[in-house]
C-alpha cells in the first residue's frame, strides 16, 4: 500500500505541476502547492520542499519560506494557514493545511476528523480528547511527549461526578460526564480500530524507544497546539513545548 500512495502523490505532483507550468504565473504555482498540501493534510516540511521544486521547477528551496508565505497572506482572509511545527517525536518539521480560528466553542471540542464523510463519530472524538489530554498531562513524559502503554489506551475511562438531584449541573462538570457516556459506549474491537485510525491519520504516533506505547503524533501538534498549551502540563513538557507549536 505505502509504494502505490507514493505513486499516486507523484502523479499528483506532476500533473500539478503541469498544470501551473501551462498558466505560467506564481499564482498558479501557489494554488497547485496548496491543493496539494490540502488533499493530504499535513507532510515532512523536507517532502513539501521537495514539492515546492517539483512544481516551480525551482532548482533549489532557497525562495520556499517566501512562497509559503505569500500562500499564507492569501488565506489569511479565510482563517486558514499552512502552519510548521517541529515535531520532538522524530526531530522533523511538518508543514499543515490547518483552520487557525480559535474560540471557545472549539477549544472545549476538540474533534477528530477522520471519519471519511467528514463527520466525526463522537464516541472517538470524546475517545481522542481522553487519550490527548491524558498523554499531554502524563508525569511520564519524555523530552516533551507524553505516552500511554496500548493497554491503557485501550481501557481508558473518564471520571466524571454524577449529576445530583434538584440541583443545576455545571456546564464543564456536564460535558465531562457526556464525554465519559460516549467514551464507555467504545467496544474493546473499536478503541482497537480508532487506535490504528487515529495512528494512520497522524494524530497518534508510537512511541519512539517504547515499544507498545502510543503519544500525540504531529498532527495533534500542527492543529491543536494551543489547546494542548492550555492543558495543566507538567512545568518540563510545557517548556519543552513552549515555541515548538502553534
Amino acid at each position: 500500500m505505502p509504494p502505490r500512495r507514493r505513486a499516486s502523490e507523484g502523479a499528483a505532483a506532476a500533473a500539478a505541476a503541469a498544470a501551473a507550468a501551462a498558466a505560467g504565473d506564481g499564482v498558479a504555482y501557489r494554488h497547485c502547492f496548496l491543493q496539494a498540501l490540502m488533499q493530504r493534510q499535513y507532510i515532512k516540511e523536507s517532502d513539501a520542499r521537495d514539492l515546492y521544486r517539483q512544481i516551480t521547477g525551482a532548482s533549489n528551496d532557497a525562495l520556499y519560506l517566501h512562497f509559503v508565505g505569500e500562500i499564507n497572506r492569501e488565506l489569511e482572509f479565510a482563517q486558514f494557514e499552512l502552519r510548521r511545527v517541529k515535531y520532538l517525536g522524530d526531530g522533523e518539521h511538518y508543514l499543515g493545511f490547518v483552520n487557525k480560528e480559535v474560540d471557545e466553542a472549539s477549544k472545549r471540542s476538540v474533534k477528530y476528523r477522520g471519519a471519511k464523510d467528514g463527520k466525526p463519530d463522537t464516541r472517538v472524538t470524546a475517545y481522542f480528547r481522553a487519550l490527548l489530554e491524558r498523554m499531554a498531562t502524563s508525569a511520564t513524559a519524555e523530552g516533551g511527549l507524553g505516552y500511554l502503554a496500548s493497554r491503557d489506551a485501550l481501557n481508558m475511562r473518564v471520571d466524571a461526578p454524577g449529576a445530583r438531584a434538584g440541583e443545576e449541573e455545571d456546564p464543564e462538570a456536564a460535558a465531562l460526564r457526556q464525554q465519559a457516556e460516549e467514551v464507555g459506549k467504545l467496544s474493546m474491537r473499536e478503541r482497537e480500530a480508532a487506535l490504528a485510525q487515529l495512528s494512520a491519520d497522524g494524530w497518534l504516533a508510537h512511541m519512539r524507544g517504547k515499544p507498545g506505547c502510543y503519544t500525540l503524533g504531529p498532527r495533534s501538534f500542527l492543529e491543536l497546539g494551543r489547546y494542548i498549551l492550555a492543558l495543566d502540563l507538567p512545568a518540563e513538557t510545557a517548556q519543552a513545548l513552549q515555541g515548538l507549536v502553534a
